[in-house]
């Protein structure tokens, strides 16, 4: 068997591709067959299959990553489409909703339209490029490595024998006459084309996630600025220390220095208060909040926190009117005040700032104004000026900035500058080159520069149709007048004096126009917020600890609301209530109705019986046991008839009901003026009011009822053996007290006349006065006139006194216990049971119709007068009247608002840490090893 010797693979590529080349020539058949079998079953057939698939294999990658490559591209601008379309629909609803806003809304649309269609026109022409360049690269790659296959370089061959001896394994593509696949296949350019399709991708990719990135660290600016804002307005609730404030622009300068002018070329509007005299007597703290325009609520309008009741007012004119009203409220002989003006102006034309505007610097106080208004002016500057204030110096062009009393007082406080900005106004009014030389600082720099502005349009004609344009025309006014002045002036032949870039300081533009200043105003208020963020982080974190601490020490962790305590106060108020409804009831009642009619009973006594000179008499015919009640002197019984009309019909029912209310009155009262009410006077004398309303509704039904209740008793009243014995018993223990009333009145007069034997000698005087009727006088008088008042006195109780004794005998006797027969022998035992009759009858009607329709309707009046018919800053009005619970209210409201304003100070202080992350973090992606 012939054996042909194992060669390199340059070797048998050559032989083979010249035996091809050669004609047919007769050989042996075992040559032929030999050398036929090794060739087709070694290496033809595999290097035939990869020859013939490897070109359809690198068209179908490059078609496939030009395919996914043009796809991404339609699909962005696909998208960049959408967002225009939706762009524009936006627009058009804006526009149906307000015509008003329709224009602006239209030429926004049409900005907007212009450039997503050129932004996506320009990424679609990138993406082209891109996917042109990578298509390049990819084929010039795979052209490369395609025809690497047929290239013959000498310096492969060692490499090639090495890889084909290594393991002594075989492997497809290897043997006598295969070559080895070159060092770039099929695969590799397919990667290459897709390396250079994201080459381009990430070029594009980088150039706008660097304009993205910008873009959002604006918008986080923005947003901090924003944010910090709202939480300055949240410190000034919580406290006016320096320690809790946050950077401010504070507008100073001498009046008629066009202050006002810049602040309302920066708001758009007229607003502030003018006047011949002084009308800023107030600081105005103004917040400017940019706010998106929307249909529901005006595109611009003002609010003064401190005065909700005005809510939002649209009308800048009213605005101006309000500020004006306040600052005139200020006293004329004070003329200035400290105490602050809170506006807030929320416009989609106004950046997100905070301004102080301050009365004007005085050089001389008028005759109508106080001797002390320069330095009370200075002094109400220098508490706003001082850090971290921002300083906004107002100085006129025309007047020598040595004179300017707001550069003066800022270079007290802020000798270098480094926080006060300078503002040129009148620009106008001084020669160009002169106002660059002002501008630009060299005589008198700022670390922040000088700013020059106009302000003050060209005086235009009003007529008739000025009105027509309604707030678009009064911005047009103010606003675009301005910026026309401005332009006019600092543009034309003036631009070389103020556009040069060798015109200002270390090379830099000068800065002129009120568009310059609010976006440098923004830039400043920026850095200084953004670079006090960590101070004023860490003072709300000591401030935060300490009402923590108090909070816990004082009211161990107890939260309250005004509506709690309204509630307690409420249910306590009820609780005292019940309580005191006791007293109420009806033996309580009873015992005070039958003490009034015991007195009505004593008085009649008194007037038919006490001072008639036949009582004595009584008791003697009372002794006879053989006269019968029948035949006793009718005198007698018809002062009995008379003393129980004079009982029964002397408006018992009246003043039964009058007794009960005025009791009801007292518990009232008592209650009303208790604590916690001595700390509610409004809330106290209103459950007075309406509880003496009820009761004045409910006296009259109920004085009625009663009368008709006891009327019976006018007519004929009939007495039981029981009730009989018991009124004898109340009579007779009425008539001891009685007695021992008059005993201790003697007693007191004896006492102070000098003992019984003087009080017999005064008592034995006045009998002999009041019986001749002549007055002792000269040196025979023996006693002082209130001497004889005494003795008088004196007189009426004994002889009261002798008399009680002697009726007690007769309630006492054997008539008197016979029974109700002998009640004209006993006429205080019979009025005591008519007594008790009436007592018991008017308790029972005045129980149910004065009582409990009281008691029922009380605590409801309480819950519909007081709970609920307040609403929540009357609430809150109603808490805080109480020192107690105001404090524990403000230090739980302290501790609430630090904890909300340091939860959003964290989440800026990591929203400002973001982008230094990002800007240090290494950008990698799928591809980045090809870059």
């Amino acid at each position: 068997m012939l054996r042909v010797p194992r060669a390199r693979r340059p070797l048998h590529t050559y032989t083979y591709a010249r035996s091809l080349a050669r004609p047919l020539v007769p050989r042996p058949p075992a040559a032929v067959r030999h050398v036929q079998t090794r060739a087709i079953s070694f290496s033809t057939v595999p290097r035939m299959m990869a020859r013939a698939f490897r070109v359809p294999l690198y068209g179908a990658a490059i078609g496939a990553g030009g395919f996914g490559y043009a796809s991404y591209k339609l699909e962005g601008v696909r998208s960049a489409t959408s967002e225009v379309l939706q762009n524009v629909s936006d627009t058009l609803s804006g526009a149906y909703n307000s015509t008003a806003s329709a224009l602006s809304a239209g030429v926004d649309a049409a900005s907007q339209l212009g450039n997503g269609l050129t932004g996506g026109v320009a990424d679609a022409a990138d993406g082209v490029a891109g996917g042109i360049e990578g298509l390049r690269r990819g084929a010039g790659e795979w052209w490369d490595a395609f025809t690497g296959q047929f290239a013959s370089p000498a310096g492969s061959s060692s490499g090639s024998g090495s890889r084909g001896q290594g393991d002594g394994k075989w492997r497809p593509g290897e043997g006598p006459g295969e070559p080895s696949p070159p060092g770039g296949s099929g695969g590799e350019a397919a990667l290459a084309l897709v390396g250079a399709a994201a080459l381009a991708k990430d070029d594009d990719d980088n150039g706008r996630s660097d304009a993205q990135a910008h873009g959002r660290n604006d918008h986080q600016l923005l947003q901090l600025t924003r944010k910090l804002i709202e939480i300055r307005q949240v410190l000034l609730g919580i406290d006016q220390s320096d320690a809790l404030k946050l950077p401010s622009i504070v507008v100073v300068g001498s009046q008629s220095s066009g202050k006002s002018s810049v602040l309302e070329a920066i708001v758009g509007h007229e607003f502030l208060p003018k006047g011949d005299n002084m009308v800023t007597r107030r600081p105005i703290e103004l917040t400017l909040i940019h706010t998106p325009a929307s249909s529901s609520a005006p595109a611009e309008y003002g609010t003064f926190p401190n005065l909700p009741h005005l809510g939002r007012i649209a009308s800048f004119s009213q605005i101006q009117r309000a500020l004006t009203d306040l600052n005139l409220a200020v006293p004329a002989e004070q003329c200035v005040s400290d105490e602050p003006i809170q506006l807030h102006i929320h416009s989609p034309n106004v950046p997100d700032l905070t301004l102080i505007d301050l009365p004007g610097y005085v050089q001389i106080s008028s005759l109508d104004q106080p001797d002390g208004l320069k330095e009370s002016i200075a002094a109400l500057c220098d508490k706003y000026i001082r850090e971290p204030n921002i300083i906004l110096a107002i100085c006129a062009a025309d007047v020598d900035l040595a004179n300017s009393p707001a550069l003066r007082a800022s270079r007290r406080v802020d000798p270098l500058g480094s926080r006060t900005i300078g503002v040129v106004t009148k620009m106008d009014l001084v020669k160009p080159e002169l106002g660059a030389q002002i501008i630009r600082g060299d005589k008198y720099p700022l670390h922040l520069g000088y700013v020059g502005v106009v302000c003050k349009a060209a005086p235009s004609a009003g007529g008739v149709f000025k009105s027509l344009g309604g707030a678009t025309r009064e911005r047009d006014n103010v606003t675009t007048a301005v910026l026309r002045r401005e332009e006019e002036f600092f543009g034309g032949d003036n631009a070389r004096f103020f556009a040069r870039a060798d015109g200002g300081r270390d090379g830099k533009k000068l800065l002129v126009g009120t568009d310059t200043l609010r976006r440098r105003l923004m830039d400043v208020l920026e850095s200084s917020m953004a670079s006090s963020l960590h101070g004023i982080t860490n003072a709300v974190q000591l401030e935060l600890e300490e009402a923590s601490y108090q909070f816990k020490v004082q009211y161990n962790d107890r939260r309250i609301t005004a509506e709690s305590y309204v509630a307690e106060t409420v249910d306590a108020l009820k609780a005292r209530f019940k309580e005191y409804t006791a007293q109420f009831t009806k033996p309580a009642v009873r015992e005070k109705l039958r003490c009034m009619l015991d007195e009505k009973v004593m008085n009649i006594l008194e007037q038919l019986y006490w001072n008639d000179g036949r009582v004595p008499e009584l008791g003697r015919l009372a002794d006879d046991r053989k006269l019968s009640p029948d035949e006793l002197d009718p005198y007698w019984k018809y002062k009995l008839e008379t003393a129980s009309s004079l009982l029964t019909k002397s408006g018992v029912g009246r003043d039964s009901t009058a007794l009960v209310a005025d009791g009801l009155r007292g518990l009232i009262d008592s209650i009303a003026t208790g604590e916690p009410f001595t700390f509610h006077p409004a809330a106290a004398e209103r459950i007075v009011d309406f509880s003496h309303q009820i009761l004045r509704e409910r006296m009259g039904v109920t004085a009625d009822q009663v009368e008709n209740c006891i009327k019976p008793y006018k007519y004929e009243v009939e007495v039981e053996d029981r009730e009989w014995a018991l009124g004898r018993d109340k009579a007779d223990k009425k008539f001891q007290d009685e007695m021992s009333r008059c005993e201790a009145k003697l007693g007191e007069i004896r006492k102070r006349v000098g003992g019984a034997r003087r009080l017999g000698g005064l008592m034995s005087h006045v009998e002999e006065l009041e019986r001749d009727g002549a007055r002792a006088d000269g040196e025979g008088y023996k006693y002082s006139q209130a001497q004889v008042v005494d003795g008088r006195h004196a007189l009426l109780l004994s002889n009261r006194l002798a008399l009680l004794k002697l009726r007690q005998q007769a309630i006492r006797s054997r008539r008197c216990r016979a029974g109700p027969e002998q009640a004209a022998f006993c006429p205080e035992t019979f009025l005591a049971v008519v007594a008790d009759k009436l007592a018991y009858t008017s308790t029972m009607f005045i129980n149910i119709e004065l009582l409990e329709q009281f008691f029922y309707s009380f605590p409801r009046e309480i819950d519909s007068r007081i709970l609920y018919d307040l609403d929540r800053d009357e609430l809150k009005k109603f808490a805080r009247e109480n020192p107690r619970i105001r404090a524990h209210l403000e230090l739980q409201d302290r501790k609430d608002k630090l904890e909300h304003v340091m939860r959003a100070l964290q989440s800026l202080v990591n929203l400002h840490q973001e982008p230094a992350v990002q800007r240090g973090a290494r950008k990698e992606g799928l591809f980045s090893r090809f870059v």
